[in-house]
Order: structure tokens, then C-alpha cells, then sequence
């Protein structure tokens, strides 16, 4: 077998062995190639389901609140306790169909502090029923003010509104891999609702103001989140992202569509997610059929006051757009790997056809070479093939000893160079990930200022009207100018937010930092929770000034301060410092508290979006990371320093305005 192999020319055995050694590398490397991308990219895009997810349930909380802000606002105000205590039903009505107008409500309540039912804004004829086997308004007539999802029966709606039990009718649809429906027709209703006492003048329980929404047949929220997470993004005219909203395992509110096109109301989820989420309580993150295709999906369950799963919350991105782009990926791959391996072929059967040399010359050259002796050269006694090789040879060695010469001048400086592109490469991965993290904000900030405004727009109209109503001597009138006031300073707020989510500059003047901090202690250092800390300040009075937008900075300002107050308890030492760091020409301004601290492990992400370490419900984790986007607009940087159980400082550097202008 060796003496025939040896019968072939040369130029043959080596193009046979290269070619078997690039055809098997080539065929493991796209193997493995492809199993990376297959696995990067369905991993991306479980990463952004995960995020819409936190989007929806961020949209649907706040849904909730709106619904019980607007509640608290009405029951805690003059005119429902006055129309309670003198029986005036028109005042009550005007006043109810207001707020139920504003926040959107199919229904508003008021019961006596039995729980009686004295007023129905829908039904006004439906009155003396007892509601208290309303978990939230039973939770209000105990004092508590609740928001929370509730499933209500087709009776308990038709006594809210004669309209909702219509609404409520969803026809039970058998779809495949679905949970198997254990009826045919769905009457309860899925409501968002919020119930508050209402006090009397010498704060006693005179009622209970409730009200809420039907989710039944209702797409305003899963269109809202559809419209923040998913809206323009298509595969073959389909729409990628789905949201919906389940009662038990029953779809009431959906984006998917059937095959028809209609949406898909009265399916049911599949028998092993209902598991899962519904008699588990898991959050559910795999790979799910939905209607008619597959789905890359997170369900996470929804709870009601006494914190009973009654549904599920889901998002879903459409698998097979996800896997058409990895079928491309790796479609391509493979076509660029034939191609090399076609021009490889070609390139190798070219260059073997010179390699002729006699291999004893050729070994004692390379032997004195790999000593070291790079003076050798061999000698060309023809202008063949052979001697093509030799020439080429010679060249080769011309080129290694040029190298070795370049190397050894390169190896003297070589230590620096790496140092100084490792700094460089340091400072562009920070600020690469700094840039990610600000447009993560701007992606949902144009949403969240959205909704602000709604909620923000009915404190405002609502006030003013409170205001009119007052007489001119009213202790109170004072108070509710001032909510008048700070309303419209959040409605600067917002606007300022929004500019900040477009990167737009904001308005742009000379500021006295010192002047804007005294501004922002005089909003908030009388609230009760400044009254146990002590506050210092160390400010320069003949600070220069800088080039920013006040409303911003002030904004900036509030936050840091009350997070630190809050990370004392309440209860500890404030300092302010301010001073013109004439090294640089910057203004810094140090802000410092005797809190708990911050873990070292958690310092490199307080200005993360949506990182935070308040309890659910507590904190969007945003504050930080706005405030972090004001500051590099201002051209400025913003730092921390913190230890556990000492404290925390907060370290801003602004340009003076001089240095600004000089830059621009």
C-alpha cells in the first residue's frame, strides 16, 4: 500500500492530505459554529422576553396604581365627606363621574362603614346590598387603602354596571396543546380594583369609596405594552410580540390572533404552563405553542388581595422569526466556509505545483535556520520550478531577518504599548456599557413619562377645581396651592424626562449650585421623614457658576438626598459640600449620609437601569440612572463611594461655565 502511494506525484499526496485535514477541520468548525450561534442567538432572545415581561408587569402595576391613586385622591377630598354627611346625590355623582371619566373606571362605589352599598354611579338604582365579601373593600372598611386583582362573578358585575356582564361573555374556544376547557362559557370578570375609607372631619369612618376596571374584552393594556415593547417589529407580516392576559388558564385580553385574524379571546394556555403558573405558582420561561405556533415565552402568575393565583400575565416573542434569522446566520456561514474551502483548494493545487525541491537541501537550510543562523541562503542554479522555490526561499529568509530586527525593536517598547492599550480598551468598554445602559432608559422613558402625565394632569385639573371651591380664608388653601405648584414642578419633571429619553438638551443657563440645593432642602427638608436627620452644609460662596438646566439638576438633587435619608432610616447626619476644584476648573458638589451603605459587590450597578435594592413596589430603579444621563448631559461625572454600616458619598463634577463655553 506504501509503494503505491509513493507512486504518485508529489503535488497529489499533499492536496490529498490537505484536503482530508481543511474538509474535517472545516466540518468541525461549522458544527461547532453552528450550535454557538443556534445557542447566542435563541439566548438573546429569551434575555429580551425576559425584559418585556418586566416591562408588562411594570405597565400593569402601574395601571393598578393610577386606579387607586385616583380613589384615595376622591375619597380623601372636601366635597365626597360633605356630600356623604348631607345626602347630596347630585354633588356625589358629579363628583364620581369625574374621576371615574379621568382614570378610565367602569364603576364607582360608595358604602356606609358597614359596608352597605349607598351610591352606584352605573347603577344608582342598586343600593342596601352588602359588599364585603370584596376582599379590598373589606380590607378599607378596616382602614387600609388597596388596589388589587380581583375576579368578580356576572352577578357582581351586573349590580356595578348593567354593561359589564355583556362585556364580560367570553365563548370557550378547544385550540391544540391547549389545557382542555371545563365549560363553554366564561360570565366572571377579571377586574383591576382600588377601595379607600373615607374619614370624617374628627376622623371618623363615615364610608368606603371603591372602583375599578373590567380586563375582560379590554385591550387598552396589552396593546399599551405591545405598543412599548414589540410595536413595528414583524416576521413575513406577523407580528412578533404577543402580551395577554389570562383568567385562570382563559385568554381575556390578547394581542395573538387566530387564524382568522380575530383576537385570540377564549383560548386557553397549555396544559403544562397552566400547571406550572396557575397550581404551582412558578414563573414560567421556556418555549410554548400559543394558539397556532410557537412561542419563545415568560408567564409569571397574578395574584389577588388574599394573594390567590386567579391568572397569569404572559409575553411571547414568534419563535420561528428567531430561528429564520439563525437559519440565515448559519446559512451563510456555511457559504462562506464552501467558498474558502473552493478557494483553498485552488490556492493549494497552485502552490504545490512548485514544491520540487530536493528535500535534503532543503532540510540542512531549515535545520541552520532553526539554529539561528539566518545568513544562509540557498544558492539558485536554475529558473525552473526548483528554482522558483529557492528564490523564494531566499526571500523568506530576507523577510525573517528583517522581522527578528523589528521584533527586537519592538520587544523594548512593547510593555508600554500593551499598558497603554489596555487603558484605552478599559475606557471604551465603560463607556460603551454607560452608552447601553442610558439607552435602555430612553427606550422606556417615553413611555413612563406618558402614563406620569395621565395621573399627574388629574391632580392638577382636580386640585385647582378643590382650590376654586375654598373660600378665601381656608387654612387650607395655602397647602393646596403648593400642591398646585409642586404638580406642575412634576409636570416640568416629565417634560424634562422625555427630553432626556430623545437626547434632547434641556434649557440651558447660568446656575449657583448653591441656589439650586437650598431650593431642592426647601421642598422637602420640612417633610416628616427629615425631622430626626441632621442636616450640614458646607457650601463655597463664591463658587462659580455653571451651564445646566435647574429644573434638571434640582431633579438630580431630590433624588440622591432622599435616598440617602431613606438609607439612614430617617434617622442620622446629611452633609452638603460644595467647592471649585481649580485643577481641573470643575464645580463638585459631595452629598453624604451616615446610612447603611452600599455592599461593595453592588457599587458597579446602583446606575444600572432598573437596578435597585428597595422591596417590589417600592422602586422602578431608574432614579439613578436619570440622574446619571442629566450629569453627563451637563458634561459632568457623577461617582460613589460607600461602606457598609458608615455611610454613603455621592461626588458630582460639573465644568465651570466659563470652560464650558470654551469646549463648545
Amino acid at each position: 500500500m506504501i509503494r503505491v502511494l509513493h507512486t504518485f506525484p508529489l503535488r497529489s499526496r499533499l492536496i490529498i492530505v490537505y484536503l482530508f485535514i481543511l474538509g474535517a477541520g472545516g466540518l468541525i468548525t461549522s458544527f461547532i459554529g453552528s450550535i454557538i450561534v443556534n445557542r447566542n442567538i435563541m439566548n438573546q432572545a429569551k434575555i429580551k422576553v425576559k425584559h418585556d415581561l418586566k416591562i408588562a408587569s411594570v405597565v400593569y402595576n402601574t395601571e393598578l396604581e393610577i386606579i387607586k391613586k385616583a380613589i384615595y385622591l376622591v375619597a380623601s377630598g372636601n366635597t365626597i365627606r360633605q356630600a356623604l354627611l348631607q345626602n347630596n346625590k347630585p354633588l356625589l355623582r358629579f363628583r364620581l363621574e369625574q374621576i371615574a371619566q379621568d382614570v378610565d373606571m367602569d364603576f364607582v362605589t360608595v358604602t356606609d362603614p358597614q359596608g352597605q352599598v349607598l351610591f352606584r354611579l352605573r347603577q344608582p338604582e342598586r343600593v342596601g346590598d352588602i359588599v364585603t365579601d370584596i376582599s379590598p373593600v373589606r380590607a378599607a372598611l378596616s382602614g387600609e387603602i388597596t388596589a388589587s386583582t380581583e375576579i368578580f362573578s356576572s352577578d357582581m358585575l351586573a349590580k356595578e354596571n348593567k354593561l359589564l356582564p355583556k362585556q364580560a361573555l367570553i365563548h370557550l374556544i378547544k385550540t391544540k396543546k391547549a389545557k382542555p376547557p371545563d365549560k363553554k362559557l366564561e360570565t366572571s370578570g377579571m377586574v383591576l380594583i382600588a377601595a379607600c375609607p373615607i374619614y370624617s372631619s374628627a376622623n371618623q369612618l363615615i364610608g368606603v369609596l371603591y372602583g375599578g376596571r373590567l380586563l375582560n374584552n379590554d385591550f387598552k393594556i396589552v396593546d399599551h405594552i405591545w405598543e412599548i415593547a414589540f410595536k413595528g417589529e414583524k416576521f413575513h407580516s406577523q407580528e412578533i410580540g404577543t402580551v395577554t392576559i389570562f383568567l385562570n388558564s382563559l385568554r381575556i385580553s390578547t394581542n395573538v390572533k387566530t387564524k382568522d385574524g380575530k383576537p385570540a379571546i377564549g383560548t386557553s394556555v397549555s396544559e403544562e404552563v397552566y400547571n406550572a403558573v396557575v397550581k404551582r405558582g412558578e414563573q414560567w420561561s421556556y418555549r410554548a405553542f400559543v394558539v397556532n405556533d410557537w412561542y419563545i415565552s415568560e408567564y409569571k402568575p397574578i395574584f389577588n388581595y388574599d394573594g390567590e393565583i386567579i391568572g397569569i400575565l404572559y409575553v411571547g416573542l414568534l419563535e420561528k422569526a428567531y430561528i429564520s434569522i439563525r437559519n440565515k446566520v448559519i446559512y451563510t456561514f456555511f457559504a462562506i466556509a464552501t467558498f474558502g474551502f473552493v478557494v483553498i483548494i485552488v490556492i493549494s493545487y497552485l502552490l504545490t505545483r512548485s514544491i520540487t525541491k530536493p528535500l535534503s537541501e532543503m532540510v540542512e537550510v531549515t535545520n541552520s535556520i532553526a539554529a539561528g543562523n539566518l545568513e544562509q541562503e540557498i544558492k539558485v542554479e536554475s529558473k525552473d520550478e526548483i528554482g522558483q522555490l529557492a528564490y523564494s526561499f531566499n526571500r523568506m529568509v530576507v523577510s525573517l531577518r528583517k522581522m527578528r530586527k523589528e521584533q527586537e525593536e519592538w520587544g523594548n517598547t512593547l510593555e508600554q504599548k500593551v499598558k497603554e492599550r489596555t487603558e484605552e480598551l478599559a475606557s471604551m468598554q465603560h463607556t460603551l456599557m454607560q452608552s447601553q445602559r442610558l439607552a435602555s432608559i430612553g427606550k422606556l422613558a417615553a413611555g413612563i413619562a406618558h402614563e406620569i402625565n395621565n395621573p399627574l394632569g388629574g391632580i392638577l385639573v382636580l386640585s385647582s377645581l378643590v382650590l376654586e371651591d375654598l373660600p378665601p380664608d381656608n387654612p387650607h388653601r395655602e397647602n393646596l396651592q403648593e400642591v398646585i405648584k409642586q404638580t406642575m414642578r412634576c409636570r416640568d419633571i416629565v417634560k424634562g424626562l422625555l427630553q432626556f429619553s430623545r437626547l434632547e438638551e434641556g434649557k440651558t443657563e447660568y446656575v449657583n449650585v448653591n441656589q439650586v440645593l437650598n431650593n431642592t432642602l426647601s421642598l422637602i427638608e420640612k417633610q416628616a421623614l427629615f425631622h430626626n436627620v441632621r442636616l450640614t452644609k458646607n457650601f463655597q460662596e463664591d463658587i462659580p457658576s455653571i451651564l445646566g438646566d435647574n429644573s434638571q439638576l434640582q431633579q438630580v438633587f431630590m433624588n440622591i438626598i432622599l435616598n440617602a435619608v431613606q438609607a439612614m432610616d430617617e434617622v442620622g447626619i446629611l452633609t452638603l459640600t460644595t467647592y471649585h476644584e481649580k485643577k481641573n476648573d470643575m464645580v463638585v458638589i459631595d452629598i453624604s449620609d451616615t446610612g447603611c451603605g452600599i455592599p461593595e459587590e453592588l457599587i458597579d450597578h446602583i446606575f444600572d437601569p432598573f437596578f435597585t435594592t428597595k422591596e417590589v413596589g417600592e422602586g422602578t430603579g431608574l432614579g439613578l440612572a436619570i440622574a446619571y444621563g442629566i450629569i453627563s448631559k451637563h458634561n459632568g461625572r457623577m461617582t460613589v463611594k460607600s461602606k457598609v454600616n458608615e455611610g454613603t458619598t455621592f461626588t458630582i463634577k460639573i465644568p465651570v461655565a466659563d470652560k464650558v463655553s470654551q469646549e463648545k
